[in-house]
This record gives C-alpha cells, structure tokens and sequence, in this order.
C-alpha cells in the first residue's frame, strides 16, 4: 500500500499563541509556504483552510501554486472558529442566521475541494460547545448539528464530509468530543460520504486509545482522515509525532494496516519555536519507520500475539525488535 502523507500548511507560517499572537517567527504568503512544504522529501500532499489560506480572491493562485510545486490538496479544512461571528457556534449556534452561514461556507469549501482535486472537506466545529452549565439547550444544539450537516453533505455527494473531534478548545466543552460521539453523529446524519478525521493529539486529550477509536470507526466505514501529532494528554500541543507516545503510534500503525487505511497520513504539527520543515521531515520519516518496524514484526504474528491474550509477551517480541 502506497503511503501519502500531507501536512497542514499552517505549521509554515508565524505560529503564534494567546501569548504571542503576532507568532514566533514572520508570516508567510500562502504560495511560499507551499514552496516550503514541497521541499519536504516524501510530502506530496498538503492542507489549506478556507477561507483562511486559499479564498475566493487567491483560489486561482492557489491552484497554480500547487501544480508548480507538484503538490496534491488533500483536504480543505472549513474554517468555523476563525472569526468573532463564531464565538457562540456556528452548525449548532442558537441564531438560525449564523448557521445558514455556516451551511454555506462548508458548501463553498465542498466547491473549493472539489476544484483543487481533494474532494474532501474537513469540519472542526471548535466552537460549538459550552463553557457554563445551562448555557445551551443540549438537544435543540445536537438537532440543529445534524440537520446542518446532513445539508452540507447533501449539497454534493462527489465530496467526502469529514467531521473532527475534540474534547476542549476554544471552548471548555465541545459537543463533539470523542470518537464514539462523532461516530453517533455522523451515522445520524446517515449519508455516505459523511465520516470522522480522527486527531492523534485530539484523541489523546479525549483519554482515548487512538488505535481503539481507530478500530471502532473503521468498523462503521466512517474511517475517512487522519491528523498525526503528539502531546502530553493534558492540552493540544501538536508535537512532532511519536515524541511522547511512541509505544501507543506502533499500535495504531499496526491498526492502520490492518483495518486497511487508504487516506491521507496529514501532519497537524505546530512548531512554535522549531524548524517546521525539520518538524516535518522528522515527523514523515518516524512514520516510515514504525511502518517498517510494523512490517518486520509482521501483521499476522502480532495478530496470532494478541489473540492469545499475553501482553507482557506481546510487549517484549516488540521490544526485542527495537531494543535489542
């Protein structure tokens, strides 16, 4: 199986954070970012938000940008969360104006998707949530998720709708906040082409097994993309991947291969104060090399391991093989 790995193109730019929000190194056009991504060995895909990277004025440049540097879109992210008119939701806000809106851009960004060749958008809805008890009406707020979504995915069914969980961020509680629960919401809204981006650091801060959420939402078929990072579990950092859990991503690479996992291995990385093109390339080659090390231990023997219930065995064919 051919491996394609993306990267979101916002690790190129200033990075910045509530506490340095002009970010920590100078921002950067979208087109020299892409120029930068291309320059990463194996990276043939990358991640734009809309309307935050590409837009309706620079949708031609873009488009440009990306075949003088032989890269792919992968997935176009719609932005819900970047501006003040979000700040009480946007699929779920209360005002029905706000979720039009909403509607409409995920729409605009299926079109967006679709004339960049990635056909497939991605829905983060960080600001659909709660910070207080009884701010929100919970059942009218889940309703109004799913009919807004059903309508985005039934706007055209050429472009795959992927929903992304989160625990927490921007609000304190996000509606959306395991894979079980984006699992329940897209089979409600019950089309094809709508499914869940499973976040790495994301399910870490959920308390997940990210190889279990994996295993339960490719079980559904609802599998459809993939942000790799690493944290500590306590907050989002978005670390250069396999820098804290590097038992747990050999584990989910093997599940990876094992339930077939065709899509897009995307880094979702902040390097706030690193190379982002080191961040990068470090990142793609630790994936390569738990997939080799996958490889050698051998998908049926650690099939025939696991199925005899031993961990500690288990564990130590692994370690023998990495530590030897």
């Amino acid at each position: 199986m051919d491996i394609r790995f993306s990267a979101g193109v916002w690790a190129f730019d200033g990075c910045g954070d509530r506490f340095l929000l002009r970010g920590y190194r100078d921002g950067k056009l979208v087109a020299e970012r892409l120029k930068e991504a291309a320059s990463i060995p194996g990276l043939s895909g990358v991640e734009l938000n809309y309307p935050a990277d590409v837009t309706d004025a620079n949708l031609d440049e873009v488009e440009e940008a990306l075949k003088a540097n032989k890269l792919q879109a992968s997935i176009i992210g719609v932005d819900h969360t970047g501006q003040r008119k979000w700040q009480f939701g946007s699929l779920a806000a209360a005002d029905p104006g706000i979720r039009r809106e909403a509607v409409i851009l995920a729409q605009r960004g299926m079109d967006v998707a679709a004339r960049l060749g990635a056909n497939q958008i991605n829905i983060w809805l960080g600001q659909d949530g709660f910070d207080y008890c009884f701010q929100v009406d919970y059942q009218k707020a889940w309703r109004w998720l799913v009919e807004s979504l059903k309508e985005i995915a039934g706007y055209r069914s050429d472009v795959r709708v992927c929903v992304e969980y989160k625990p927490k961020e921007p609000r304190t509680h996000a509606f959306i906040n395991n894979a079980a629960k984006a699992l329940l919401l897209v089979q409600e809204v019950g089309l094809d082409n709508i499914g869940v981006t499973i976040d790495v650091g994301h399910s870490l801060n959920a308390g997940e097994n990210v190889a279990e959420a994996l295993a339960l939402l490719a079980g559904h078929g609802k599998m459809f993309h993939f942000h790799f990072n690493d944290n500590y579990r306590s907050w989002d950092d978005d670390l250069l991947v396999g820098s804290v859990h590097l038992v747990e991503y050999i584990e989910l690479l093997y599940w990876l291969q094992k339930v077939g996992y065709d899509g897009w291995y995307s880094l979702d990385v902040f390097p706030y104060r690193e190379d982002p093109v080191q961040v990068c390339r470090e990142s793609i080659a630790t994936l390569q090399g738990i997939l080799n090390l996958v490889n050698r231990l051998g998908i049926p023997k650690l099939d025939e391991l696991i199925a005899k219930g031993d961990a500690i065995a288990t564990l130590s064919f692994i370690r023998q093989h990495i530590l030897p």
